[in-house]
C-alpha cells in the first residue's frame, strides 16, 4: 500500500474484529451511519451471493466493470507483491472507497487482526466483538492467546471498544490499549430481551424498547455494540447522528444467512454459526422451541465434535451432510455417532425436511449456508410461479 501511495490513510475508517458478530455488528454500523444520511464504505468476508458483495457502498455491491477496472489499474502492483485474493480484495475496496468519496467506511477483520491484510488502518475507532477459540491452529489455543492476535488492531490513541466480558481476555485488552497510550470501552449488556413477530425487543443502559427485525437474541448483543461505537463517534468525531436515525438503522438492519428466517411457518431458517460460541449463541436463542431439525456442515478444521455436542442438547433431529469445498468435512467421521443422520446431498435433506412440514435450522459453514440459501431462493421462485 505504501508503493501506490498509502490510499487508506485518506479514509475514515472504522475496524471490527472478533470471534463472531464481526459481519453483523459492521452492518448495523453501517445501516445507523447510513440512515443517519452518510455515504459509507462496507468490507465483509465471505461473500454471500457474489464475490462483489465483500465491497458496497451504501449495501450496493461494487459493480462487475469497475471492480475489473481497478484491477487491471493496479494487477502489475499486485503481481509485484504477490498479494493473496483477500489482500487484492481489501486493496480494491480502499481504492474504491477513495474514488467514490465515502464519508466513512466499516471493514471487517478477516482472520485474528495482528496480521491482517485490514490491519494497514489507521481507523477512528478499533472494535473487537468477542472471544471464542477458533481457528487455533493460527491464532493460539487458548483466550488470552487469541485476544492477543485480535488485539493487535489496536493502534496508539485509538479506543478499543468490546462486547467481550471474560476477564482473561479483557485483562489482555487492559494491557493493549496501555501500551498503545489509550483506553477500553467495555460494552454492558442488553436488558429484558422479548422476542415478538416483529423481531425482538430490548433495553440498553438507559434506552428503552430498541427494536431489531432479527429473532435472534445474539444480535441483541451486537446492536448494543453498535450503539456503543455510534455514541463514541458522536461524542468525539464529526459524526452527528441523531436518536431517530440510531433506533431506525438498528431496526432496519438486516444480514443475510444470520438467524435469516426464510420461511416461519413451519420454519426454514438460515445461520451461519461457524464455531461452538456461534452454534452455542444460536442455541439459546432457539430455546423454547420443541421438534426443531438441524441440517449441518461445516469446515474439517473446525471442532465439529464439539458443535453437535452443543446441537443435541436442542434436539436430537440432526442430518449432517457435506457440501462443495475441498475444505469440507468427510461426514464419514461421524458415522459411529448417535442420534446424526448423514446425507450425502445436502439437496435431498433440504428437500425431505420441506416435504416432512418440520420446523428446520440449517447452519455452519458460512460456505455451506451461502450455498445452500442460493438453493431454497431458487426452489421458492420455483414454487411462486407455479401459484
Amino acid at each position: 500500500m505504501k508503493s501506490i501511495g498509502d490510499p487508506q490513510n485518506q479514509l475514515c475508517s472504522i475496524h471490527v474484529a472478533g470471534t463472531n458478530g464481526k459481519g453483523s455488528t459492521t452492518n448495523d454500523i453501517r445501516n445507523v451511519l447510513q440512515e443517519a444520511g452518510y455515504r459509507v464504505g462496507s468490507f465483509t468476508s465471505p461473500y454471500m451471493i457474489t464475490h462483489y458483495d465483500r465491497i458496497r457502498i451504501n449495501d450496493q455491491n461494487i459493480k462487475e466493470t469497475t471492480f475489473l477496472s481497478i484491477a487491471n489499474e493496479y494487477y502489475d502492483s499486485w503481481i509485484t507483491w504477490d498479494l493473496s485474493m483477500f489482500e487484492i480484495d481489501m486493496c480494491i475496496a480502499v481504492i474504491y472507497f477513495v474514488k467514490e468519496h465515502v464519508d466513512y467506511c466499516v471493514f471487517e477483520v478477516g482472520l485474528g487482526g495482528r496480521l491482517d491484510a485490514t490491519n494497514i488502518l489507521y481507523p477512528m475507532v478499533s472494535i473487537i466483538t468477542n472471544i471464542g477459540l477458533d481457528h487455533m491452529e493460527l491464532l493460539g489455543d487458548t483466550k488470552e492467546k487469541i485476544a492477543r492476535e485480535k488485539a493487535g488492531i489496536v493502534k496508539t490513541g485509538i479506543p478499543l471498544i468490546t462486547g467481550e466480558h471474560a476477564k482473561e481476555c479483557l485483562d489482555v485488552f487492559k494491557e493493549c490499549v496501555q501500551k498503545k497510550t489509550t483506553t477500553l470501552i467495555e460494552c454492558a449488556m442488553p436488558k429484558h430481551i422479548v422476542e415478538h413477530e416483529d423481531g425482538i425487543w430490548f433495553d440498553y443502559k438507559d434506552r428503552k424498547n430498541l427494536h431489531l427485525q432479527s429473532h435472534a437474541a445474539y444480535q441483541a448483543y451486537n446492536a448494543c455494540l453498535c450503539i456503543e461505537v455510534i455514541d463514541y463517534l458522536n461524542a468525539y468525531h464529526d459524526i452527528k447522528v441523531s436518536e431517530e436515525a440510531l433506533r431506525v438503522g438498528l431496526r432496519k438492519a438486516n444480514w443475510i444467512g444470520r438467524f435469516e428466517m426464510m420461511r416461519q411457518h413451519p420454519l426454514l431458517l438460515l445461520d451461519g454459526a461457524h464455531n461452538a460460541h456461534g452454534i452455542q449463541a444460536l442455541v439459546d436463542s432457539l430455546q423454547g422451541r420443541s421438534s426443531i431439525r438441524i441440517i449441518f456442515s461445516v469446515l474439517k478444521d473446525k471442532n465439529f465434535e464439539e458443535m453437535l455436542d452443543i446441537l443435541e442438547t436442542l434436539t436430537q433431529d440432526i442430518v449432517v451432510t457435506p457440501f462443495q469445498n475441498e475444505r469440507a468435512l468427510d461426514v464419514h467421521v461421524l458415522k459411529n455417532r448417535s442420534h446424526i443422520t448423514l446425507e450425502e446431498d445436502y439437496r435431498i435433506a433440504i428437500q425431505k425436511a420441506m416435504s416432512d412440514g418440520v420446523d428446520t435450522v440449517i447452519t455452519g459453514s458460512l460456505y455451506f449456508i451461502s450455498e445452500v440459501r442460493a438453493y431454497i431462493l431458487n426452489i421458492m421462485e420455483k414454487e411462486e410461479g407455479m401459484t
